[in-house]
């Protein structure tokens, strides 16, 4: 059982490596963005089987506002880290930034942030980390699927560390709450707030890029982020998940 997970893993990521490939060369937009959003979904056959048709076992979902305060607190942190964590790198290796964060059309933003929110969570976090739980644990779900989530994100601006950072957090959301909606909602504020902090960014990074202003707000934000994973932790009033 293991051994065949791990090879439907492999023809997962493959169809996903070949086809955002090719969704990456397309020269119309809308062609380009509903087409990367068929072959997730042809990618997500391949783990829940045709046979079958359905999603991976879960357990009761848990709702409580506590957790709700601990996501937005742990997204905010994650803001912070997987945005920074590539400046501090690029600023101790010499290698040089200018051009990285680009905003991208406002007219087509909206659409595409909740669209791909929708689509990754019920396929890299409800399908794919639900699998991999299913069968290795808990832990390996996290990171398994945070790495595949990175790996698929290489044709993209968002960073094989940043998209891998991301990837385990929305995973730990999902997989302590069983609430996809929690991590669609996550995915969405993260990637929004993201995108409208982008052009302050651009516009102060010079003043935002030094050592002691890069590494204090990652050191808060890796703080806000276990401040999320010991909220989500205890376990909801009368759950035993």
């Amino acid at each position: 059982m293991t051994r065949k997970l791990y090879l439907f893993l492999i023809l997962f990521t493959s169809i996903l490596l070949v086809g955002f490939y090719f969704t990456s060369i397309l020269n119309n937009f809308w062609i380009a963005h509903f087409t990367h959003l068929g072959i997730m979904f042809i990618a997500g056959l391949t783990l829940i089987g045709l046979e079958k048709g359905k999603f991976p076992y879960k357990e009761k979902q848990s709702f409580e506002i506590n957790q709700v305060i601990g996501i937005v607190i742990g997204i905010i942190g994650l803001i912070g880290v997987s945005n920074l964590i590539p400046v501090l790198g690029s600023k101790i290796t010499g290698i040089q930034m200018s051009g990285f964060y680009k905003t991208a059309e406002l007219n087509r933003i909206l659409l595409v942030v909740i669209s791909l929110s929708i689509f990754e969570e019920i396929l890299f976090r409800r399908i794919l980390a639900q699998k991999i739980k299913n069968t290795l644990g808990f832990k390996k779900a996290i990171w398994i699927s945070a790495l595949i989530f990175s790996i698929v994100h290489i044709y993209t601006d968002t960073g094989l560390l940043s998209a891998f950072i991301a990837g385990a957090i929305l995973a730990y959301i999902y997989l302590k709450t069983n609430n996809i909606y929690l991590s669609i909602i996550a995915h969405l504020f993260y990637n929004l707030t993201t995108y409208f902090f982008t052009p302050l960014f651009i516009e102060n990074f010079d003043r935002i890029n030094n050592h002691t202003i890069l590494i204090s707000t990652i050191l808060i934000g890796l703080g806000l982020m276990y401040g999320m994973i010991s909220i989500l932790n205890k376990k909801p009033a009368g759950n035993n998940v």
